[in-house]
């Protein structure tokens, strides 16, 4: 049987003659009474048990949240890290590229100045060579012609043999 306060309060005795009270409803009313007093301890006890399990199992999960929490915010730190090398070395290989690319610009630059040079050169050497092969066939032409003048007068007289000069550059027929 369940015993509950207000069955405590309104539990009544039957009264034997001279106005007592019957000693073994009190025994049995006490007994019920102790039983059910047993049983909520009991009860309580499994229920303080039960309370203690659960508000190990929070603080565990408690514990694993910060754990977590921990890990989260590591992991976070360890990203803007890495975000902030990976930002430093790609600025680092931009500006190796720039320099680069600069030291590339000026060699080319250097080259093509170094072309147009030899360009000025291979004129100035083809000028030189038209001026020379020029000079050269007006000698040969001046030397034809005197060998020309030569003939003409040997065919007119053939007993005069002109001697040339000494650097004319005339060869005697």
């Amino acid at each position: 049987m369940e015993l509950t306060p207000l069955d405590i309060r309104n539990q009544t005795f039957s009264t034997k003659r001279f106005g007592g009270i019957n000693p073994e409803e009190v025994k049995a009313f006490l007994e019920t009474a102790a039983q059910a007093f047993e049983q909520m301890s009991r009860m309580r006890t499994d229920l303080v048990e039960r309370l203690k399990i659960a508000e190990e199992r929070v603080n565990y999960y408690k514990q694993i949240e910060k754990t977590i929490q921990d890990a989260v915010m590591t992991m976070q730190r360890s990203v803007d890290e890495v975000k902030r090398s990976a930002d430093k070395e790609a600025e680092l290989i931009i500006a190796e590229a720039k320099a680069r690319a600069v030291r590339e610009v000026e060699n080319t630059k250097r080259q093509a100045e170094e072309m147009r040079s030899e360009i000025e050169q291979l004129k100035q050497l083809r000028a030189n060579y038209f001026i020379r092969t020029r000079a050269l066939i007006r000698s040969q032409e001046e030397l034809l012609r005197a060998m020309e003048q030569d003939q003409r007068s040997l065919a007119e007289d053939p007993s005069v043999v002109k001697r040339p000069s000494p650097g004319s550059g005339q060869v005697l027929a």
